[in-house]
């Protein structure tokens, strides 16, 4: 086992995770533009970050019956979380939606920075896969269906995060 293997297992799975969370966080706080009510961003980042690491949370949002805990909490999450994120703070006029089919992520259209909540279930590699391979994504051409079980989802993850 390798030494970046042997700290990401185990407890120091969950201390890097939260650690991330921090730092997160804190690069909420650059978003300044942000004035959502009631919460600030910092704050939306707190709640999902924790409420990821809640079993109920991945059953009852992702309808996963056992949360996989060899995984990054926040792996699966990247959809939903985005767009809740997206429609609580200033929607279109604030953010792009930009994704792949594995992964979504919000770009700051004012100061043209990626803001992605759930980067940590990627190694960096993948990561640079996936905002290298990344498009625009324009949810007034989705699919209705979609669309419609995106807001129910994000609904669920907000009241399980404390943000409704």
């Amino acid at each position: 086992m390798t030494k970046s293997e042997q700290f990401y297992s185990g407890q120091n799975k969950i201390a890097a995770y939260d650690h991330e969370s921090q730092e997160l966080m804190l690069d909420a706080m650059e978003f300044d533009d942000i004035n959502s009510q009631p919460f600030t961003l910092p704050e939306i980042v707190y709640l999902l970050r924790n409420t990821f690491k809640k079993p109920k949370t991945h059953r009852e949002v992702l309808d996963e019956p056992e949360m996989d805990s060899n995984a990054d909490p926040a792996r699966g999450f990247c959809m939903i979380s985005s767009y809740l994120i997206y429609s609580m703070t200033g929607g279109d006029k604030v953010w792009d939606i930009q994704g792949t089919s594995l992964h979504w992520w919000l770009y700051h259209k004012q100061t043209h920075m990626r803001f992605d909540i759930t980067h940590t279930q990627f190694n960096p590699q993948q990561l640079r896969n996936q905002y290298a391979s990344g498009k625009n994504i324009k949810l007034q051409n989705t699919d209705p269906m979609f669309y419609d079980i995106l807001q129910k989802r994000a609904h669920i993850l907000a009241q399980h995060a404390g943000l409704e």
